[in-house]
């Protein structure tokens, strides 16, 4: 490349970001719309390669190059060679978005792709918004149309962005924080575990909840109610799983109309069933106060499980203070062998400082007793060896 053909940013006041737009323009728009400005994108798993890419809708194209005049006056006329009319009508901007589509596909920016499962899943009445898994279109189907139909699958990375640099240290500091996190104190680590307990509670009563609900309706009206029905789909993302808060789940998406209504014989044996499975769980019921019970031992085997006692332990695994008590209690079983006054000193600030204190006091004044006590004389040795043990058999 001659030095005058090179991009400067000099006498001339083009910059090389400029440049390189002006040199291909489907490239640095496509750049464009992979980042923050661009249609909504979403994840899939690509049945050919079974790679993942993240795709767009076409009719989501439509509306984002809509929303952004400026970038459609300023792309459209270098990639058709047709300048913007002065005021453009809604079907000059359609032209204009439906040129952009088609060279980013012939640039290989973009392929086209579609669903791999065409027919709703069982219990639904109609397909996901975004699917999961989708297959490249054979060749002769690589078209961008107007209608806005099909997905589209990005060949490009997207570019990187201070939020994605930003959001890559907090990962990894995160993850740190997550090593250290055995030598946290005991306060956090309960906190930690009572959190993740609560949203484990707390999705466990909605799950319950939505059968019930569920079950009422279906046995009453013989329709299909959900509340938060998109709560354990994995095919929509987080900030969506609380939207719609309830809904119909067996209305055709055309028409409206309800399919698939529960024959009234049919809910009534369920109702039956359902009664006669709860009547039996009541006689096999636990007695009252089972449940607190049971929770708490629940409770104090998972504290002893992670270790978040308060107290310390020693290296045998018992508590610092019950150590401290038996030791304290040996030795005033050893000073009371030798002073009974001792002894019983002893033993009463043995009591006094394990908690335990009449119990261990009374213990330590016993063994004070017992260990005061003179001993009893030994008996005297025996005499008269093999000679005395022959006189004796031969008297009998």
């Amino acid at each position: 490349m001659s030095p005058s053909a090179r991009p400067t940013s000099g006498a001339s006041g083009v910059s090389s970001k400029e440049a390189a737009a002006a040199a291909d323009p489907a490239r640095a728009l496509a750049h464009i719309l992979r980042g923050a400005k661009g249609p909504e994108a979403r994840s899939a798993r690509l049945e050919d390669n079974m790679s993942r890419v993240d795709y767009f809708r076409g009719k989501d194209l439509y509306r984002t190059m809509i929303r952004l005049p400026e970038v459609l006056d300023e792309y459209a006329p270098k990639l058709t060679g047709v300048p913007t009319p002065t005021a453009p009508s809604d079907a000059d901007r359609v032209k204009q978005v439906t040129a952009i589509g088609r060279a980013m596909l012939r640039h290989g920016y973009v392929v086209r792709c579609d669903r791999v499962y065409k027919q709703p899943r069982p219990g639904r009445t109609r397909r996901v918004k975004f699917p999961k898994f989708l297959h490249a279109e054979p060749k002769a189907k690589q078209q961008f149309t107007e209608d806005g139909e099909g997905f589209y699958a990005w060949q490009i990375e997207q570019p990187m962005s201070w939020a994605f640099v930003i959001v890559s240290f907090l990962v990894a500091f995160a993850v740190i924080l997550m090593c250290l996190f055995p030598l946290s104190p005991v306060w956090f680590k309960k906190a930690i575990l009572y959190t993740c307990l609560s949203i484990l509670g707390t999705f466990f009563v909605i799950f319950v909840v939505r059968a019930i609900v569920f079950a009422i309706v279906w046995i009453v009206f013989g329709r299909h109610f959900w509340i938060l029905p998109n709560i354990s789909s994995d095919e929509i993302p987080i900030d969506e799983i609380f939207s719609p808060m309830y809904a119909f789940d067996d209305l055709d998406p055309r028409t409206g109309e309800v399919v698939g209504r529960i024959p009234t014989l049919k809910r009534l044996l369920a109702a039956g069933t359902a009664g006669l499975m709860l009547a039996g769980l009541y006689r096999i019921a636990p007695e009252k106060g089972s449940a607190i019970k049971s929770i708490n031992r629940a409770h104090g085997s998972i504290l002893d499980l992670f270790d978040l006692y308060d107290t310390p332990k020693s290296i045998g695994g018992e508590a610092a203070s019950g150590g401290e008590n038996a030791t304290a209690a040996a030795a005033a079983a050893d000073a009371g062998a030798d002073d009974p006054g001792a002894g019983a000193a002893a033993g009463a600030a043995t009591g006094g400082g394990g908690g335990g204190g009449g119990l261990e006091a009374d213990v330590g004044g016993a063994e004070a007793d017992v260990g005061g006590a003179a001993p009893a004389a030994p008996p005297p040795p025996y005499e008269g060896g093999e000679d005395a043990d022959a006189g004796a058999k031969t008297e009998l």
